[in-house]
């Protein structure tokens, strides 16, 4: 974590900015005020980096008619504006790169001159709860703004006028009808939140629990199945490689998955683009990244390794293989930072297996607050009690810390449960949440 102090301590947000562009996937903004382009919004455009911005809405009109003009004039999907009343916040998340939480606006002032105390936090330092907390503020903003049209864009334009010719009307500007008024957050305690946050994870994880074994149950069938892919592979796991391919084969442009386009395609018609992307997958001659390797022989391999017997005397060379085989583990350890995982902070380049070892041998001694190791965790989420509550498990294992391991979070647990259970439960991680959405299904991507 750094904090963004700008000239108090050399910090500036430009940093991220000059620095990170070919790292981001893409960026979500809640900014209460905007009247700079050049900071973020041109910034996105120029390099074709998807844009989801908040700003507050009210008369004194917080952000300029300028800024929201350019997001009319682009006319993509990709770039979007909401404006929403009582917002105040100061957020800017450059996925896959990190977060920005602090006090700083979209001004030139802001960025340079004011006494500005932020934190900016890597992608790598961003947990599960904190994640969860984030999306829950782009959720609520989301669900009170006001989308931005060119009639909104002109409601905006008139009122700044009447500012500059110093004749506000207020009352005039709030009788709009297109502008979606709010009476701001009400008083919740922390438990009730907390309860709010468990029933969104489950109705969201079930959901697409389901689409998952529909996909499953039609991929692993003779009229989709590639000729290289065993018949007697686990259905779940045919269902992965399938979506793995898919994602990286179909929806990447240059270096960058753009998955936001394909979704906004297909959300209208997900069932013909899922149809389509499986004729696709069948008729592939031979496997584009060794998906017959995973699905034919490592699956089996993992799913003995994890089944009950196995795991309770699981050894630290078997924790190891599954950690070099889980594709979310793999991902994580590219962004864990070295200090985090015992490396030498000096500047070392560490190569992907090196992290590997480093983060599996940190989890592998940790312990939860109630002092539990990996095994305990991972026995707990795939046999301490039915099948059915097993999501509910897996929520504990994310959310409390008395079941928690640091590094294991929803995507890595969410495709070790789908190795061990194929069947019932197919690998869910964030690439297969990538791929699903570009498909056109409206399901929720985790950092980690």
């Amino acid at each position: 974590m750094r904090f963004i102090m700008n000239g108090i301590n050399g910090n500036y947000l430009q940093y991220i900015t000059e620095n990170h562009s070919a790292d981001t996937e893409e960026v979500i903004a809640a900014v209460a005020y905007a009247t700079e382009s050049s900071l973020l919004f041109d910034w996105c455009l120029e390099r074709e980096i998807p844009l989801t911005f908040y700003g507050r809405l009210d008369e004194d009109v917080p952000v300029s008619y300028a800024i929201l003009d350019k997001f009319l004039k682009k006319k993509s999907p990709n770039f979007a504006c909401f404006l929403v009343q009582h917002h105040h916040a100061k957020i800017i998340w450059w996925k896959g790169v990190g977060v920005y939480v602090g006090s700083a606006n979209l001004t030139q002032s802001a960025w340079n001159k004011n006494i500005e105390a932020g934190c900016f936090f890597d992608e790598a330092e961003i947990s599960e709860e904190m994640e969860a907390d984030l999306n829950k503020i782009f959720e609520k903003l989301t669900e009170n703004s006001t989308p931005l049209t060119e009639e909104l864009a002109n409601i905006m334009k008139d009122r700044e006028r009447s500012i500059y010719r110093n004749h506000p009307k207020p009352d005039a500007f709030w009788k709009e009808s297109s502008l979606k008024t709010w009476g701001g957050l009400t008083h919740v305690s922390r438990l009730a939140a907390e309860k709010v946050r468990k029933n969104a994870f489950l109705e969201e994880w079930y959901s697409t629990l389901q689409v998952l074994r529909d996909i499953a149950d039609t991929v692993s069938t003779s009229d989709y199945r590639p000729i290289w892919v065993n018949a007697s592979a686990p259905k779940g796991s045919q269902a992965d490689q399938f979506l793995h391919a898919y994602y990286y084969q179909r929806t990447f442009d240059g270096r960058k998955a753009n998955y936001r386009k394909h979704f906004e395609d297909n959300k209208t018609r997900k069932l013909d683009a899922l149809q389509e992307a499986m004729k696709w997958w069948h008729k592939l001659p031979s496997p584009p990244q060794n998906e017959d390797i995973v699905v034919n022989e490592k699956a089996p391999l993992i799913q003995a390794l994890l089944s009950k017997e196995k795991l309770s005397s699981m050894s630290y060379e078997d924790f190891h293989m599954l950690c070099s085989t889980v594709h979310a583990f793999i991902d994580y350890s590219r962004r864990v930072k070295n200090k985090s995982v015992k490396l030498k902070t000096d500047g070392t380049k560490y190569t992907i297996p090196q992290k590997i070892d480093a983060l599996s041998h940190r989890i592998w001694n940790d312990q939860t607050e109630n002092g539990l190791t990996v095994r305990d965790v991972l026995s707990f989420i795939l046999y301490g009690g039915s099948q059915d509550q097993l999501p509910e498990r897996l929520w504990k294992c994310i959310s409390d810390p008395q079941w928690k391991l640091e590094g294991l979070g929803v995507s890595a647990l969410g495709e070790i449960v789908g190795w061990a259970l194929p069947e019932r439960f197919p690998p869910r991680n964030g690439r297969t949440s990538k791929a699903l959405r570009s498909l056109g299904f409206p399901v929720k991507i985790h950092v980690q």
